[in-house]
């Protein structure tokens, strides 16, 4: 079984109980973070999508490691697990900067973090409607 084979794909995906925490229990501070990150995800996507279509994997490269960061500061492990899984990939096809080299099918790893992407927004969303009662 592979890193991507043993992400959870069931039940939360986010952990904004430590996200609070961390914040000290700052929750209008954790919903700011959550908004902020929101209004950035089209992009984001964009970001993703226009590296993959231009085979460009030094960019690719850079987007998977700001997703990442957000993946940590909402501590969402699927997520997390695939941006490593593709940065460790990168780092053995980027010098090259080929995609049929190593037999890496790219297409399906950007669809594996969009994927994992929809599931953390779809929690945070719901976490920021929660936050606005």
């Amino acid at each position: 079984m592979d890193q991507k084979d043993s992400t959870p794909t069931g039940g939360p995906h986010c952990n904004l109980d430590f996200l609070e925490i961390s914040l000290g229990r700052n929750r209008a501070t954790a919903l700011r973070l959550v908004g902020l990150f929101l209004d950035s995800y089209p992009s984001l996507v964009r970001r993703l999508e226009e590296a993959m279509s231009a085979s460009d994997f030094e960019r690719l490269g850079q987007v998977v490691h700001d997703i990442r960061g957000n993946c940590v500061l909402f501590s969402a492990q699927e997520c997390l697990a695939q941006t490593i899984r593709m940065e460790g990939l990168l780092r053995r096809t980027a010098p090259r900067n080929d995609q049929s080299e190593g037999g890496t099918d790219w297409e399906s790893e950007v669809a594996a973090l969009r994927s994992a992407l929809e599931r953390m927004t779809g929690e945070l969303n719901a976490y920021l409607a929660s936050g606005s009662k």
